[in-house]
């Protein structure tokens, strides 16, 4: 009878998982993004030989979240304190943002195959193969054989760390842009002639960022204030 996974067989599966190789590409912050994913792993009952799995780890675009998305359904099993917190987190929602990521594996791509190779001379091969294919999206993980998809949530895992200082720049600077389009077109074009006129004569960027200032929306131009600074 199959033993059911325990906490220690995530551990353990975390522990044991080393990439060998992480995509080129970082996480598409607006379109969905296909990882072609190779996992090698000795067999418990037989260490001579590698299993290799193949497939791909879909991730979808990250969601932004408010507080006030929260419901006390997601709070369940938790106690008085917790519901304090989100409490907290409702009425300050301006100062916090949560990026709620999500992935599925595609079975349909998937194969597995059990080699009589000993891993390390299984991984040199798919090292140097990877390396002629030239794919950006690919990734080669040597981990454990069970529970494998683990290793893959942890490859998940490193790619979202990777990818979140860009993921959050470009939802930032995505929001800022909706929040310029909805300005008053007489308010726009003044802004765009000040950045046109401080970008002919440098004597006209302090007035300029006077104006955004005075108008509440430095925060929202600082980036091609601060470009017209540094040129």
């Amino acid at each position: 009878m199959k033993r059911e996974p325990n906490r220690f067989d995530f551990v353990y599966a975390v522990r044991h998982t080393h990439i060998v190789r992480a995509p080129e590409r970082l996480l598409d912050p607006f379109d969905q993004t296909l990882v072609n994913y190779t996992l090698l792993a000795q067999p418990m009952d037989d260490p001579t030989k590698t299993r290799v799995r193949e497939g791909k780890l879909q991730t979808f675009p990250p969601r932004l979240l408010l507080p006030g998305d929260l419901s006390t359904q997601e709070l369940e099993g938790f106690g008085p304190q917790a519901q304090g917190y989100l409490d907290f987190l409702k009425r300050h929602g301006d100062r916090f943002r949560i990026l709620r990521y999500s992935y599925r594996l595609r079975r349909e791509t998937y194969s597995e195959t059990l080699l009589s190779e000993p891993l390390e001379a299984v991984r040199e091969r798919a090292e140097r193969a990877l390396a002629r294919k030239g794919d950006p999206y690919a990734a080669l993980v040597v981990g454990v054989d069970e529970p494998w998809d683990v290793c893959l949530l942890h490859l998940f895992m490193r790619l979202v760390q990777a990818s979140l200082p860009k993921t959050l720049h470009a939802l930032a600077e995505h929001e800022k842009e909706g929040f310029r389009g909805r300005l008053p077109r007489d308010e726009r074009d003044e802004i765009e002639r000040a950045f046109a006129a401080a970008a002919q004569d440098a004597a006209l960027i302090k007035p300029l960022g006077r104006l955004l200032k005075d108008k509440g929306l430095f925060d929202l131009y600082q980036d091609r204030f601060f470009a017209l600074i540094k040129d």
